[in-house]
């Protein structure tokens, strides 16, 4: 499917919820409604439809407009509840604050650090530094994910990785083991990790069954494609509105195993299988995303579209674009941000949060 325009209207062309309908909440400082339980403020929903020829409208509502408008007064109710409700805790973190996801390459070929922290002792060190600079999760990875990237065995990823959580754990950090593979999600709960980080989102040979017997938190990611072949020609009818048709049936599938929506936590897939444009749509939509009743992790720290859309620079020289687009997220109400540079990162935020809190 390519990618398709959507039609801006004056109002809906018909009911909302009377066709797929989805509400992305106009995020705004000085908003009337709180989104999430969060910092994040709305007054007016852009209302996207999607209709039988496959193409999609949208429209401009206020929350009242919506509720008398709609089809199913109740459905329409239920979403609402589900954007404005509080989110409960997530690994033991608290949502209404922004939380820092320090990524912890423990690969010799990852994009920006591959190499940087392949010996267990850099590894541990480089994790400390980011805990005192402001990470409250740690997410240690042992198999590359870049575009292209070929997989490696299960014992050549759990030989990385388990050496790291037995030196962080007992480290106060909550420790994050970001992998596709449900032998090593076992081995690394059993080691320390106390969140899963899957950017399969759960669909590899018996990862979701892994997921539930371990009990722990997990990040379900989308990805179109596979790191060898993602970003060969990504295509999408209107990526934001895939996206998250994807997540909720990954969501409703790990419900299914056993796992509770409580211990869920979802992330868009920022450069996984994504044109620049399909990205940053996903930057400006992801208050949608609400929609799902989980908190939402961004990562967007040192991807290639900064460069693309800049001039070409080299992974480690994307701080500037990666902070404005974890400020982006941010004021969309994103939970959790997965960055490189934590001590600048957690600069903006705290920068960001006092500007809404003082207006």
């Amino acid at each position: 499917m390519t990618d398709r325009p959507i039609q801006a209207e004056a109002a809906p062309r018909v009911p909302p919820f009377a066709v797929p309908t989805w509400l992305r909440p106009v995020t705004v400082p000085s908003g009337e409604h709180g989104l999430a339980g969060g910092w994040a403020r709305f007054t007016d929903m852009d209302v996207v439809q999607r209709h039988a020829d496959g193409g999609y409208s949208i429209c401009r509502m206020g929350l009242d407009d919506l509720l008398q408008a709609a089809d199913d007064r109740n459905l329409a109710s239920a979403v609402m509840d589900r954007l404005l409700a509080p989110r409960d805790p997530f690994a033991g973190l608290s949502m209404t604050a922004p939380r820092l996801m320090g990524i912890l390459n423990v690969t010799p070929d990852s994009f920006s650090d591959g190499g940087r922290h392949n010996a267990p002792a850099r590894a541990i060190a480089a994790a400390r530094a980011m805990q005192d600079a402001g990470a409250a999760i740690i997410d240690i990875g042992g198999e590359s994910t870049r575009p292209g990237a070929a997989p490696v065995t299960r014992n050549q990823e759990l030989a990385r990785v388990l050496p790291v959580l037995a030196g962080l754990r007992n480290s106060g950090a909550v420790l994050s083991i970001d992998t596709r593979h449900a032998e090593v999600m076992c081995r690394a709960v059993a080691g320390g990790a106390g969140i899963i980080n899957d950017v399969g989102a759960l669909r590899g040979d018996g990862a979701v069954d892994a997921a539930a017997a371990a009990g722990v938190p997990v990040v379900m990611m989308h990805m179109q494609g596979t790191p060898e072949t993602m970003q060969a020609d990504p295509q999408y009818g209107f990526a934001p509105v895939e996206i998250l048709e994807f997540l909720e049936a990954r969501i409703q599938a790990a419900e299914a195993a056993g796992i509770p929506r409580a211990l869920m936590a979802i992330d868009p897939g920022y450069g996984f299988g994504k044109t620049v444009t399909h990205n940053l749509q996903l930057i400006n939509w992801t208050a949608m995303l609400h929609m799902l009743g989980v908190p939402i992790l961004i990562g967007a720290s040192r991807k290639s579209s900064i460069a693309k859309i800049s001039a070409g620079e080299d992974a480690d020289q994307r701080l500037p674009g990666s902070l404005a687009l974890a400020m982006a997220a941010l004021r969309q109400g994103a939970q959790m941000l997965r960055v490189h540079d934590v001590g600048e990162t957690m600069q903006a935020v705290k920068v960001e949060m006092e500007m809404l809190r003082t207006l």
